[in-house]
């Protein structure tokens, strides 16, 4: 059959090979799918071959048929249709529990399309609950009479409305003051939506960054010529931060591919537009780096998130808490293209940050290899990142996995049990750079710890209300970095510099020398800037900061 020929070959790239699945490709004209299963496979080929083309005209090819797959969804019987709910091809429903966030953003940029799915849930308490606070006064008898349901209320509430029910109700919300408790309310109610892709430009099929060349893949997929750390090292050519206008439209790129897999992450939900730069990995592919909102980044960490494209495809995502001179992240590629160069993209993406922020130590923690995650553990991901130079934090894991990884060297068709992949997936795993050192680890359980040591901080500082706390610590910290006036710091800034505060005291700098607390001013500073990203170099090059909160968290831990 052309649909499972087509799918065979999509990653292979031999001139024979090639001119076989243009050939294939030009033959799906003339044929008609009756099966569901069919179609997610001809999708899957399609989606593969239009991100990684042998050519410009196999992309023409694979698009023009993506194009065409809402056709081929119409014409199936109504099961089959059926049975492409919530595959993300256009023209399809998807059905989910979105959270408040994404909520909001479906509302922005999909006005019309998306509706509340009563069908999948039974008038939720968690929906009375906020509908009690929008009702007028006039209204209390009927709504609390229990002779009708939130459903109810609301298609009488919502009758002269132009949107659809779900339009209704973000209208109502986004009308009310206190944004984060109307975002809890939201969430505690776990609505279902039904998202409706027909003609959806940010459907699975077609949701793309535009592109002004396509790069075709002749030479096939590549693959790492020497060592991961000399590849991650090895300067990039061309890192761009986009316009805003361009920064919002790769946002809604990474918002919409996970949104129609049934995911989502704080990275992409609350990317700041002003801070999204572009990576050039050759070939076709990028990657885009995604600062976080000022009034959503955290106090100690810099939180980034990345999305992987391939001539302006999603293939793969993810996130990374970067903090002094280490980044904790992990790869997640769609299923589409794990037949890919995964291992040769996510080193850009490790090399991408490594530009950005100055890090010279990655951790991935054990889900991202198996620790309840049975995908990644029967998938093997362990050696994944062990083969690009990961290694266990723990020792007994470390000889495990040394034994482990010779007897694949001694037999190419040995495969580690599940046990033993349970217990190499016990511990984090570090690649680290030349240069890098263990004094400059930062304990993850220390960022805990310096939030406990924050609380003592504004213990310590009295006053009849937190507030008042806070404000004591933030003009003390001032006061011991020689920070004489706010007058030239933006709110954002001055709101960061707050939020921070009882940490950075914690690591007393008051004693520290003059240039160490000019380093730590600029730092603080950029925290709450539009490029938090130089805040994640500048606290990676702060070593009176690193060493200070060291100390002040092992003493605690004594304590």
């Amino acid at each position: 059959m052309i649909v499972r020929q087509l799918f065979e070959i999509r990653n292979k790239y031999e001139p024979l090979v090639s001119a076989d699945k243009l050939s294939l490709l030009r033959q799906l004209g003339q044929t008609k799918l009756t099966a569901a299963k069919d179609l997610k496979l001809l999708h899957s080929a399609l989606c593969f071959i239009r991100a990684f083309p042998d050519s410009p005209s196999h992309y023409r090819l694979a698009y023009a048929e993506l194009v065409s797959m809402e056709h081929r969804v119409d014409i199936l019987a109504g099961a089959e249709q059926t049975r492409l709910w919530d595959t993300g091809i256009v023209g399809t429903p998807v059905h989910y529990r979105f959270s408040y966030e994404v909520a909001r953003w479906l509302e922005r940029r999909v006005a019309g399309t998306v509706s509340i799915d009563w069908e999948d849930m039974q008038d939720p308490p968690g929906l009375d609950e906020i509908l009690t606070h929008l009702l007028q006064p006039s209204e209390d008898e009927y709504f609390d009479s229990g002779h009708v349901s939130g459903r109810e209320w609301v298609e009488l509430a919502s009758m002269k409305f132009t949107g659809t029910d779900f339009d209704w109700l973000l209208a109502q919300l986004r009308e009310q003051r206190f944004a984060s408790i109307w975002a809890q309310l939201y969430n505690a109610a776990e609505l279902w939506l039904a998202w409706d892709l027909r003609e959806s430009h940010f459907s699975k099929s077609l949701n793309a960054y535009p592109v002004k060349k396509v790069a075709g893949r002749s030479a096939g997929m590549r693959t790492l010529q020497g060592p991961a750390r000399a590849e991650i090292m090895r300067p990039i050519g061309h890192i761009t931060r986009l316009p805003p206008h361009a920064g919002s439209k790769m946002i809604d790129v990474a918002m919409a591919s996970l949104a129609v897999r049934h995911r989502e992450t704080y990275h992409f939900n609350h990317a700041n537009s002003q801070e999204v730069y572009l990576a050039d990995a050759g070939c076709g592919t990028a990657v885009a780096i995604f600062g976080l909102q000022p009034r959503h980044r955290f106090p100690l960490e810099c939180t980034l998130g990345y999305l992987i494209l391939s001539n302006g495809v999603p293939v793969g995502y993810g996130g990374s808490s970067v903090l002094f001179r280490q980044v904790n992240t992990g790869l997640n590629i769609f299923d589409d293209y794990r037949s890919s160069e995964a291992a040769f993209l996510w080193v850009q993406v490790m090399r991408v940050y490594h530009q950005i922020t100055g890090c010279s130590r990655y951790i991935a923690n054990p889900y991202q290899f198996g620790a309840e995650n049975d995908e990644a553990l029967r998938s093997g991901a362990f050696w994944f990142y062990y083969r690009l130079g990961y290694r266990p934090v723990a020792a007994e894991v470390r000889h495990l996995a040394g034994r482990e990884f010779a007897k694949t060297r001694r037999d190419k068709r040995y495969r580690s049990n599940l046990k033993t992949l349970r217990s190499l997936a016990s511990c984090d795993m570090h690649l680290t750079l030349p240069g890098a050192r263990q004094s400059d680890l930062f304990e993850e359980r220390w960022i805990e710890t310096s939030s406990m040591l924050a609380t003592k901080v504004l213990g310590e500082a009295g006053g009849t209300t937190r507030r008042i706390a806070a404000t004591r610590v933030a003009k003390q910290l001032a006061a011991d970095l020689d920070i004489r006036s706010f007058d030239k710091w933006s709110a954002s800034e001055w709101s960061a510099f707050e939020r921070i505060a009882p940490i950075a005291a914690a690591a007393r700098p008051k004693d520290w020398s003059p240039a160490a607390k000019k380093s730590m001013r600029a730092l603080l500073r950029a925290k709450g800037s539009d490029r938090e990203a130089r805040y994640a170099k500048l606290i990676g090059q702060h070593q009176e900061f690193l060493t200070s909160l060291r100390t002040a968290c092992r003493r605690a831990e004594i304590d």
